[in-house]
């Protein structure tokens, strides 16, 4: 941990409880084509990128649509609903980015949403502030579990990849920060629980343990 400069979180499932939203999202846009996607179902997409996650419903149901159709159609309905629905911090989740920022580490954000949708999020539930860099998947070639968005956001710390930590809650996030050659940690959530975090360097239950450990390791 002594060579860590920068953290980088990951936002739906981390900071923000609103996975059940993404999900949620696709199950709307899917009813018309005659799909009920189950939150089981669901679990195989949990923490891809929007771009990648539509591809793979197209396959998976042999859908006849036009390419990103689907994908505009789910993250207008989102936008909306971030308008108005209540939006809840995960536990410990303001106090993790303070502690860190008082550490004197840099903080940034990765997050397979639009950039709209990032912002929109992080002001209703007063953490814009927190974050000098905040990258999305529309800055990037290539979304989550590609390296890419881990590799733009480090560069626009200031920072090497290996001098950063990633935190992330679902398989395809921890391999976009490993693949970027990040240290990352796991917080698990319903979504991702039976996902693959094998190649975590620590899995954790709640950022409140992320905090203990690096107060013990610093």
């Amino acid at each position: 941990m002594r060579l860590i400069k920068g953290v980088i979180f990951d936002l739906d499932g981390v900071l923000i409880d609103t996975e059940a939203y993404q999900w949620k999202g696709w199950v709307e846009v899917l009813k018309p084509l005659g799909i009920n996607l189950s939150k089981e179902e669901y679990f195989k997409y949990a923490g891809k990128t929007g771009n990648i996650i539509e591809s793979e419903l197209v396959e998976d149901y042999n859908l006849k649509i036009e390419k990103g159709s689907l994908l505009k159609q789910k993250e207008e309905l989102l936008i909306e609903w971030f308008h108005h629905e209540e939006l809840n911090l995960m536990p410990h989740a303001k106090e993790a980015v303070e502690f860190f920022k008082n550490k004197g580490l840099m903080i940034g954000l990765a997050s397979g949403g639009p950039k709209d949708e990032i912002i929109l999020k992080l002001k209703r539930v007063n953490l814009f502030y927190l974050f000098p860099v905040i990258t999305s998947a529309s800055e990037v070639k290539r979304g989550k579990p590609f390296p890419d968005i881990y590799l733009l956001s480090a560069e626009r710390l200031g920072l090497k990849p290996e001098e950063c930590l990633a935190i992330e809650d679902t398989q395809y996030g921890l391999g976009s920060a490993k693949s970027a050659g990040m240290t990352c940690f796991a917080i698990p959530s319903e979504f991702s629980i039976k996902q693959d975090f094998s190649r975590a360097d620590k899995i954790f239950n709640s950022l409140e343990e992320v905090v203990e450990f690096y107060k013990v390791n610093p």
